[in-house]
């Protein structure tokens, strides 16, 4: 699922050090905005979150892993069909 949100403020990243702490405040009750230098996008301020972030590319690699380490052939329609009993 991707989140997109076009609203998002635009601060010069000397704004931004102006008012870092105005900025902080507006971040912690939620809003998000993008820090630009000389009109390009840099960076973004979000709110913190204890989320684990996914990479992908890292998931992937961990699925290969686990499935050579597999010896002998697995039967995935026997695992769908076991699944649907719960």
């Amino acid at each position: 699922m991707f989140i997109v949100n076009i609203n998002i403020e635009q601060v010069s990243a000397f704004q931004a050090k102006t008012h870092l702490s105005e900025l902080l405040k507006k971040v912690q009750a939620g809003e998000v905005f993008v820090i630009t230098h000389r009109g390009k996008p840099i960076a973004k301020i979000v709110p913190f979150s204890e989320e684990i972030e996914f990479d992908p590319k890292e998931g992937l690699s961990t699925l290969k892993k686990i499935r050579s380490s597999i010896s002998s052939k697995v039967n995935i329609k026997e695992f769908i069909n076991e699944g649907r009993k719960w």
